[in-house]
């Protein structure tokens, strides 16, 4: 039976769910180590708690949602590992905004969290890129990354800084990105009203219509390509076939930046 995502906000700024804590700064901070180090035990480690501890917080957090927090991937040219997933990071992202508001608009932004998609989604598909970074800053203790795709695209990723600090990461070394299928949304036409910071410019290669979903293979140059998953009343509307031109469109914190030396 799926779990619906219907969230309460405390005062303390504690999310639950059915009386249930479900995310909390103590559980954002094991999120945001799993993010830095891949790894559930470093990650345990670091948040000065026991493996068995980080363990049950993940368990508990994904009984009361209906779609994966934490995805395990296998290892390839970028690594493998265990990885938070786009939906879990725009959950993060939600809360650091409210929790910068909540005392004085508690009432309001308790339906901050209403718009995420709840809809469950069967396989976890994600590309994987090859990116050079070029450039580099800090914002609100992230580090926002420019990198520079294979076909000299540039995207911008968001990652904690102290991956960057352990990775000894900086301008000029190579990285893989994961941008999974499902956080990329497509246009026939450049909105300038469309927020997310990455638009890459594509053609479509492939159509794949499963149900009431449909996945599309878009292609950024030659040997480049990446994936959108779009719902079929989407693809209807855009009357969509093979060759066309299309917009993908994704927000750079649905990016996971890896180095090739993540581990399980």
């Amino acid at each position: 039976m799926m779990n619906e995502m219907k969230l309460s906000l405390e005062a303390d700024l504690c999310l639950t769910k059915d009386n249930s804590l479900f995310l909390s700064a103590k559980t954002l901070r094991l999120l945001e180590n799993i993010i830095v180090y891949g790894s559930i035990s470093k990650a345990a480690k670091a948040s000065d708690i026991t493996y068995k501890t980080a363990w049950a917080w993940i368990d508990k957090m994904n009984a009361l949602t209906a779609k994966p927090l934490f995805q395990r991937i296998s290892g390839g040219k970028g690594g493998g590992g265990t990885i938070v997933t786009a939906y879990a990071k725009e959950l993060m992202c939600r809360y650091e905004e409210v929790n910068a508001l909540h005392e004085k608009h508690l009432l309001s932004l308790s339906k901050a969290f209403d718009e995420i998609d709840n809809a469950i989604k069967d396989d976890f598909i994600f590309s994987r890129l090859k990116a050079e970074i070029i450039d580099m800053a800090e914002q609100d203790k992230k580090a926002i990354l420019s990198l520079k795709l294979g076909s000299n695209e540039i995207i911008s990723a968001q990652t904690p800084i102290d991956f960057l600090k352990i990775k000894n990461l900086k301008p000029g070394s190579y990285v893989s990105v994961l941008i999974e299928s499902e956080s990329v949304s497509v246009s026939k036409s450049d909105n300038k009203e469309i927020s997310s910071r990455n638009r890459l410019n594509t053609h479509v290669k492939d159509i794949i219509v499963n149900g009431a979903d449909v996945l599309l293979k878009l292609e950024i140059s030659s040997g480049e390509m990446i994936s959108a998953q779009i719902t079929h009343k989407s693809y209807k509307d855009l009357k969509l076939k093979k060759e066309d031109a299309l917009l993908a469109i994704f927000k750079a914190y649905s990016i996971t930046v890896l180095d090739g030396e993540t581990n399980s």
